[in-house]
């Protein structure tokens, strides 16, 4: 299975995109991307079986999904 299978983009109306993972070792992974390659701004909130990443009402659907896909191929899962 892909890591960005396991990733689901949503956009909320009080908080903009969010990026749901299905998997915290993956979840883990993306968040050292995001926080130590890129530097993007996001926050965590962390569920049952998923962790949720928030961007803000500024981010756009697309911009967060070419991350996960920049992640992916980082990882090698192309």
């Amino acid at each position: 299975m892909s890591r960005q299978s396991l990733f689901r983009v949503e956009e909320d109306v009080k908080f903009g995109v969010v990026a749901r993972c299905m998997d915290a070792e993956v979840a883990d992974e993306f968040e050292d991307f995001l926080s130590e390659r890129n530097y993007v701004l996001f926050n965590t909130k962390f569920e049952e079986n998923d962790v949720l990443f928030y961007f803000g009402l500024a981010s756009s659907q697309d911009r967060v999904k070419l991350l996960i896909q920049r992640f992916q191929a980082e990882a090698g899962d192309d």
